[in-house]
């Protein structure tokens, strides 16, 4: 059964965000209607795949550059997919081949595994490629592959967007299976119980919510100068963490992504007001700004930067910002106000607000005391009369 797939024919092995090729690897893809066996045969050339996609560039201006376009790969302009596929690099039994086709879905399903080009006998890597009966539309396309991750939380994650590449691994062994993955099974035992869990994960929040109203002295609907407050605190604390991440320690591309997403779910939630969106309007440039402070944008280069906070932005969009458990004012606290700590009668920590989180109640963490966050149950505003000797947040 033949299959249209987007290849990259004149690149072997992979080119990597830096490189000063990308650019044009993103350029060059070429759709294709093509057979299992000569596609296996592209991968074991080395050549990268992904979904087949128009070939436009669409203008994005930036606060930096009114006049940015983009390549082709992104995924306004994926058409849709006929392939998924998993990449299990845990180098262990779960990546081999024999691990892989213990697990009854792929063994009953997948239509080709192939070692990556890192794989070792003794470190196994592997991909897991499944041929569909049918096209997915690109939003269908993008879900599936997020349910999938879902089901083998052992593979890699970040391979969770429509514009994805997979690269070819040159001279690889492989399984050929030639199974066909019907759409509807997809639906069925993929889609439907991550739609589920999604259903069900937003119930416990909620259920969570109403608990912290019963236990805590709340308020229903929050002033705009406080859902202002909190919206503007947020978007600190994303692009503060973001910008002063050192480089080395693996955690600047995922935080890039996961603050394009918060702040994205953010812009979109209902029940943050006009006056509070503005602060959002331009959090994508805002995220770029901070990547090129920590040195990502230099090291990857703007089209990857640019990629990852829209990738992050679009799953963001469709996924609104839980609304917070609201505190009357006399008990809410912001960044900057000065505050004590105080367990049983004593006073463990004095410093001004930092940054704050919600979980199972509002968290906050102090200047003087960082990476350690008090629960608002435990703080009190420090008295006036004995300001605190830390600087201000």
């Amino acid at each position: 059964m033949p299959f249209e797939v987007a290849i990259n024919r004149k690149y072997q092995d992979k080119v990597k965000p830096g490189d000063g090729r990308f650019w044009d690897f993103n350029m060059t893809f070429q759709n294709e209607t093509i057979t299992l066996p000569h596609f296996v045969n592209a991968i074991v050339q080395g050549h990268a795949w992904t979904a087949p996609h128009h070939h436009e560039r669409h203008h994005r201006p930036r606060r930096d550059n009114p006049d940015y376009q983009t390549s082709y790969r992104v995924k306004a302009n994926v058409i849709g997919s006929q392939l998924l596929a998993l990449d299990s690099d845990t180098e262990d039994e779960r990546s081999s081949f024999a691990g892989l086709l213990a697990d009854t879905f792929i063994s009953r399903y997948a239509a080709v595994i192939h070692a990556s080009a890192s794989s070792t006998w003794s470190r196994p890597r592997s991909r897991v490629i499944f041929t569909l009966d049918d096209v997915l539309s690109p939003d269908e396309y993008e879900l599936a592959l997020q349910a999938l991750l879902f089901r083998y939380p052992f593979c890699d994650q970040s391979v969770k967007h429509a514009a994805a590449v997979f690269f070819g691994a040159r001279g690889c062994a492989y399984c050929l299976l030639r199974q066909v993955l019907p759409v509807s099974v997809l639906r069925d035992e993929i889609l439907r119980p991550y739609l589920a869990y999604l259903e069900q994960q937003e119930q416990i929040r909620e259920a969570a919510r109403q608990r912290r109203l019963t236990t805590a002295r709340t308020i229903t609907s929050a002033p705009a100068d406080q859902v202002a407050a909190y919206v503007r605190h947020a978007r600190e604390a994303v692009l503060d963490e973001l910008a002063f991440t050192n480089v080395g320690l693996g955690l600047r591309h995922s935080l890039l992504f996961e603050g394009a997403l918060q702040l994205a779910s953010l812009h979109a939630a209902p029940w943050v007001t006009e006056e509070a969106r503005m602060l959002l309007a331009n959090f994508e440039e805002d995220l770029f700004e901070s990547a090129v402070h920590n040195g990502y944008v230099t090291d990857y280069g703007e089209e990857d930067a640019w990629r990852t906070i829209e990738d992050g932005a679009d799953i963001g969009a469709r996924r609104p910002y839980d609304e917070p458990t609201w505190y009357a004012a006399d008990e809410y606290f912001h960044v900057g106000d000065a505050v004590e700590a105080v367990i049983g009668d004593e006073v463990v920590a004095r410093g001004h607000i930092r940054r704050f989180r919600e979980r199972e109640h509002g968290e906050f963490e102090l200047d003087s005391r960082p990476h350690t966050w008090f629960a608002r149950t435990l703080l009190r505003r420090a008295p006036s009369a004995r300001p605190s000797t830390y600087p201000s947040a």
